[in-house]
C-alpha cells in the first residue's frame, strides 16, 4: 500500500469516527429527550392517578377480550369497595367487580350490546360491601375506539348515589304528597259544590213535593167521596126502580116503569156502572202512585247528615229507581233481582246519591247505544256475600274503552259530550263507598257490549280510622 492509500484510506476512518461520535451524541440527546418525556408521562400519570384516587367516583377502563373484558386500570375507590389492592385488579378479567353487576343477570351481555352499538349503557342497582353494608350505585359505561375506529376498550364511571338518591326520593314523596293533598283538596271541593247543590235541590224537591202533597190528598179524599157516592146514587136509582113494583097494577105504574126504563138506557146505566168503579180505581191508583212518588221525593231530598244507621238497601233501591224513572223509561227495561239481605249500616242518603249516578250512566249509555226500551235492560242485582252487601248495576249500552277505564274516577274525567256531564258523578261515588263506608266500587266494560258496576259495602259498616 502506498503512502497516498494510506492517508486516504486515514482520512475515511477518521470521517467514520467523527460520524459514529455524531451518531452517538444524537441517539444520547434523543436518550435524554425520551427519559426526560418518560419523566414528563410519569408526573402526568401520577398525577392522573392521585387525582382518580382521590376522588369518590369509580373509574375502571377494560380491554375488550373474550370471554370477558381485563381491567387495565381502575382507581383506589374500586378496590377498596371490593377489599382489594389496585395492583390485585390490573389484568384481571373484569367479573372480579361482581359487585357492579347488581341483581341483572343479562348485565354482560347488554352493556357488550350497548358498546358494540357505540352508545353508552347507564344502570342503577342496589350494590354490597365485603362488610355487608350496601349503597345504590351508579354507573355509566362507554366504549373507546383505537384510531383505525376499532372498538377496543371501555370506560366506566361510576359514583355512590345513595344519598342522591335519597333526596330524590324524598323530593317524590313531597310530590306525591302534594298530589294528594290537591287531590283531596280537589275532592272536597267537588263534595261541597254537590252538598250545596244537593242542598238547593232537596230543599226545591221538598217544596215542590209539600205542594203536590196536599192537594193530591185532595183528589183523593174527592174520589173516595165521588166513589161512595155513585154507589149511594146507583142504590138510590135500583131503589126507585124497585119502588114501581110496589104501586098496584095500572096505567100510571107501567108508565112509570117505562120512564125509569128510558133514563137507564138514555144514560148508558149499566155501562156505567161496569165503567165508574173502573174509573175511580184507577185514579186512585194514580193517586197512589203520585204520593209515593213525592213520598220518594222527599226522603232522597232530606239524606241523613252524617251518621250511618241501619238501613234497607232494598228499599233505597227501589226509591231511587222510582226517582230515576224518566231517566231510563225511554231507553230500557229494568230487571231486579233483589235477594235476602239484613239491613247494612251506613249513610243511606249518601248511597242514594251512588245508585242514582249508576241508575243514570247506565241509561245514557244504552241510549249512546242507539238502543230504545225494547231492547235497553239495566239489571239490578242485590245480595248478601259472606259480611258485604254487593250491588251490581249493569246495562247493555255503549261500553267503556279499555284506557278509559282507569280514568273513570278521576274528578272531571267524562267521556260525554260538552255540556252532557261534568265528571264529578263517579269521583263522588268512588268517594262515598271507598272513603266514607270502607267499601269497594269496580267495573268491568267491554265496547259495545255493556258495563257493570260492583258495590261492595261491609253490613257491619266502615271500620275505625276511615274518613268521617
Amino acid at each position: 500500500m502506498t503512502a497516498s492509500q494510506r492517508a486516504d484510506e486515514h482520512r475515511i476512518g477518521a470521517r467514520d469516527c467523527e460520524a459514529t461520535a455524531r451518531r452517538l451524541f444524537e441517539l444520547e440527546a434523543e436518550a435524554i429527550h425520551l427519559r426526560g418525556i418518560n419523566v414528563t408521562l410519569q408526573t402526568q400519570l401520577a398525577l392522573r392517578d392521585h387525582a382518580l384516587d382521590a376522588t369518590s367516583s369509580f373509574f375502571v377502563i377494560a380491554k375488550l377480550e373474550k370471554p370477558a373484558p381485563i381491567i387495565v386500570y381502575c382507581n383506589k375507590i374500586v378496590a377498596d369497595q371490593h377489599g382489594l389492592a389496585p395492583e390485585e385488579l390490573i389484568g384481571k378479567p373484569i367479573t372480579l367487580l361482581a359487585q357492579w353487576v347488581g341483581h341483572n343477570p343479562n348485565y354482560q351481555a347488554q352493556v357488550e350490546a350497548a358498546l358494540r352499538a357505540g352508545q353508552t349503557f347507564q344502570y342503577e342497582d342496589e350494590m354490597s360491601r365485603p362488610d355487608g353494608s350496601t349503597f345504590w350505585l351508579g354507573v355509566s359505561i362507554r366504549p373507546l375506539h383505537d384510531s383505525s375506529g376499532r372498538l377496543t376498550h371501555c370506560v366506566a364511571a361510576g359514583a355512590d348515589i345513595t344519598a342522591k338518591r335519597l333526596e330524590r326520593l324524598k323530593k317524590q314523596e313531597l310530590q306525591d304528597k302534594l298530589v294528594a293533598e290537591m287531590q283531596e283538596r280537589e275532592r272536597m271541593v267537588i263534595e261541597l259544590q254537590l252538598a250545596q247543590k244537593l242542598e238547593s235541590v232537596g230543599r226545591l224537591a221538598a217544596g215542590i213535593a209539600h205542594e203536590i202533597n196536599t192537594p193530591i190528598q185532595y183528589v183523593g179524599d174527592s174520589v173516595h167521596f165521588l166513589r161512595s157516592a155513585f154507589d149511594d146514587l146507583d142504590k138510590l136509582f135500583e131503589s126507585s126502580r124497585n119502588a114501581g113494583a110496589r104501586i098496584p097494577e095500572s096505567a100510571e105504574r107501567r108508565a112509570y116503569e117505562n120512564e125509569i126504563a128510558e133514563l137507564a138506557v138514555k144514560y148508558d146505566l149499566e155501562y156505567l156502572r161496569i165503567e165508574v168503579p173502573r174509573a175511580f180505581t184507577r185514579t186512585l191508583d194514580g193517586v197512589d202512585r203520585v204520593t209515593n212518588i213525592v213520598k220518594a221525593m222527599k226522603e232522597f231530598a232530606h239524606p241523613d247528615a252524617n251518621e250511618q244507621n241501619p238501613a234497607d238497601l232494598r228499599h233505597a233501591l227501589e226509591t231511587t229507581l222510582l226517582v230515576a224513572s224518566n231517566e231510563y223509561k225511554y231507553v230500557a227495561r229494568v230487571h231486579t233481582e233483589f235477594g235476602d239481605l239484613p239491613q247494612v249500616v251506613c249513610n243511606v242518603g249518601e248511597l242514594n246519591q251512588v245508585f242514582l249516578n249508576l241508575i243514570v250512566n247506565a241509561a245514557h249509555a244504552i241510549k249512546d247505544a242507539g238502543r230504545d226500551a225494547d231492547t235497553g235492560e239495566i239489571k239490578i242485582q242485590l245480595a248478601a256475600e259472606g259480611e258485604e252487601a254487593v250491588i251490581r248495576v249493569s246495562d247493555n249500552g255503549c261500553g267503556v274503552p279499555a284506557e278509559n277505564l282507569s280514568k273513570l274516577y278521576d274528578p272531571f274525567f267524562t267521556t260525554k259530550e260538552v255540556g252532557h256531564g261534568t265528571g264529578q258523578g263517579l269521583a263522588i261515588s268512588h268517594s262515598i263507598v271507598v272513603d266514607k263506608h270502607g267499601g269497594e266500587i269496580s267495573v268491568r266494560s267491554e265496547v259495545g257490549t255493556g258495563t257493570e258496576f260492583t258495590v261492595r259495602l261491609p253490613i257491619a259498616g266502615r271500620g275505625e280510622g276511615l274518613i268521617q
